[in-house]
């Protein structure tokens, strides 16, 4: 994915997370409402440097 903030532009790949349809839990105007249970743990992003008024920091995105 291509992000811009300002005119400067990063680029971030996001980690695929897949989920299960788990219990339903309730209806919402007459439409099933089910909870989903996902597979994959998350894990700790990788710090990004990015740009404000020309200053560079830290970031995790």
């Amino acid at each position: 994915m291509r992000l811009r903030f300002l005119g400067a532009e990063y680029t971030r790949q996001w980690p695929s997370v897949e989920a299960q349809d788990g219990d339903v839990v309730g209806k919402y105007r007459g439409v099933t409402w089910s909870a989903k249970h996902h597979n994959a743990a998350m894990v700790a992003t990788q710090p990004v440097t990015l740009h404000f008024l020309g200053r560079p920091y830290q970031a995790q995105v």
